[in-house]
Order: structure tokens, then sequence, then C-alpha cells
């Protein structure tokens, strides 16, 4: 007896001429297995990043991972996708988790790309570029709608969105860049040089070349890094997933920028405080053949003389 259990884990939704009545072109059918793949694969980076100290999936992983439909619904041809669990695995470890988060992460993706938006930050890098099978099969005038379980609005996988995710694919994309940092490297032979800037998220080191004229600008920005800056104009290589800047490709200008303004800290105990404390730790006895008129006196008892010392 089979005691296999089904349910509803995602709807793929075909949207154009060639889908009315409910109707899908056996070439499509492609995109049923490139989803999977899309899914299966987003969900095993996702438990790789849960548990970084375990070397292998568990078992059945992948193997265990079916998705099926039964029938087409109306409204273009729109397909339930049906996630099958089977009997016996259930007690063994739970998949829904990583595979129903695979499907929100994909969702999302889509939604960015369509909407010219940043890559969702916890979509893992490697899925990427098996976006590239996923929509193949659909000309420019059709839509692929995507939609897990637990979401209310479906996302449009249109020609723009899969134009766009093909660009991620890409590691980077050139801009113009204006940023000053400190000089935490710099090599005198090869000419190249390592600042780090504030991205908004954190601190990260960017490296690029300079050339002989600004050698001196930024070895002074280097001997001097804790209180000079340099300021870097020219152009830069910029990741398309996250859009932040990873390297100098052409440095066009650097600018020397010294902080005259003292630091302060504030966590640094007030000089009175450390006056008494050293006046505590001395012992006992100590203070008592200081004159208590010393402030007066204190020409007369130090240099001997009731006149100011010339």
């Amino acid at each position: 007896m089979n005691t296999d259990t089904t349910f509803e884990m995602a709807t793929l939704r075909f949207d154009g001429e060639r889908f009315e009545g409910h109707a899908l072109d056996v070439e499509c059918t492609q995109e049923l297995v490139a989803y999977r793949n899309l899914v299966l694969e987003c969900a095993k980076s996702l438990w790789r990043a849960k548990y970084p100290n375990r070397a292998y999936l568990p078992k059945g992983f992948g193997k265990g991972f079916r998705l099926q439909f039964n029938r087409l619904e109306e409204g273009s041809a729109c397909l339930p996708l049906q996630r099958v669990r089977i009997a016996g695995e259930q007690g063994e470890l739970d998949l829904a988790d990583e595979f129903d988060e695979a499907v929100i992460l994909i969702d999302q993706a889509i939604a960015a790309a369509n909407d010219d938006d940043l890559m969702p930050a916890g979509l893992p890098s490697n899925v990427i570029p098996l976006f590239r099978d996923f929509g193949k099969t659909l000309r420019d005038d059709e839509v692929l709608f995507t939609r897990g379980r637990s979401a209310v609005e479906e996302a449009a996988y249109t020609a723009k969105a899969r134009k766009r995710l093909a660009e991620w694919v890409e590691a980077t994309y050139p801009d113009l860049v204006d940023v000053a940092g400190e000089v935490r490297m710099a090599n005198v032979g090869p000419g190249r040089f390592a600042l780090q800037v504030d991205t908004g998220m954190g601190q990260a080191l960017v490296e690029g070349k300079y050339s002989a004229a600004d050698e001196t600008k930024v070895l002074d920005a280097l001997h001097e890094h804790r209180t000079a800056r340099l300021r870097v104009r020219g152009i830069g290589e910029f990741g398309t997933a996250d859009r932040m800047l990873k390297r100098f490709a052409r440095v066009d200008s650097v600018d020397l920028a010294v902080d005259a303004t003292p630091s302060f800290d504030e966590s640094a105990v007030p000089i009175w405080e450390q006056l008494g404390a050293i006046g505590r730790s001395a012992p006992d006895g100590a203070w008592d053949s200081v004159p208590s008129d010393l402030s007066v006196r204190i020409d007369e008892i130090v240099y001997g003389s009731g006149k100011e010392r010339t």
C-alpha cells in the first residue's frame, strides 16, 4: 500500500497566446525540470549554510525530492506543483523547511529582477547560473508566473526579468567611482594599493593600481593611515549581486586629506580620576611630608626662593 503523502508546494502559471485554453506545449515542460533543479540546488545550499560543520547532506535529500502535477487549471496554463513525501522519510528529517525557503527565495529573485531591485540577500550565489536554463522555451511576449504556497502574490518571470537574471550571472559591471578611505597596503614596485572603504554594510578592502605620479600621495597616506584619508576617482568594478565596489579598474586621480581633528576617546578614564587613583595607590604616610601649602609656596619649596625663577 502506497503511504506517500503530497502537498501543494508551488504554482507555475504560463501566460501568453500559446497557453490560451490552459494548454501547455510539450517543449515547455522543460521549465518544470529547470524549476525543480533551481529549488533543489537552492535547498542544498541553504542546508549547508545552516550546518557548516556537516560534511554530507542528509540521506535522500536530493533523490527524495519529488515534484509532480496532476492537472492544469484555468488562467492560461496553471500547474499546481505537489511535493511528494516518501513514506518513512518524515521521521528521519524535515525537508520542508529548506525547500520552502528555496521556493520563497526564487520568487523574490524573480520579482527583484523584474523590478530592477537588488538580488535577495539570502539567495545562494551558486544558484544564479541555473536561471540560464529556466525560461529557455518562452518567447519574449510570454510570462511565467511563480508562486510559493505561502506567497500572496505571483512573481512575474518576464523577458525583462530573464535578461536581468542573465546579467546577474556576470560577476561585475563597471561604473564611475569617487570614494575616500584608509590606505591599508601599498607596494612600491608594482604600484598596487588597498583602500579600506565604508560600504554602508561594513568595511571592505578595495584594491587597485596607481601611477608613478601618485606614488608619493599613496605612500604618505599609508604612512599616516591613522589620520590620513585617500580620495580615489576613476572606474570601479561593482558586483552585480550586491552592487558593492569590488576593485578599482582604473584610477584617474588621488588626493590626500589629513584629518586634523584630534580624536576623542569617550571610554578613556578622566585625568582627575587617574590622578586620584595614583594618590590612593601610594603607601601610608607617603603624603605626610608634603607641605599643605605647596600650591602657594611652590617657588620657595621647589627652588629655594620666594621669587619667581628666571
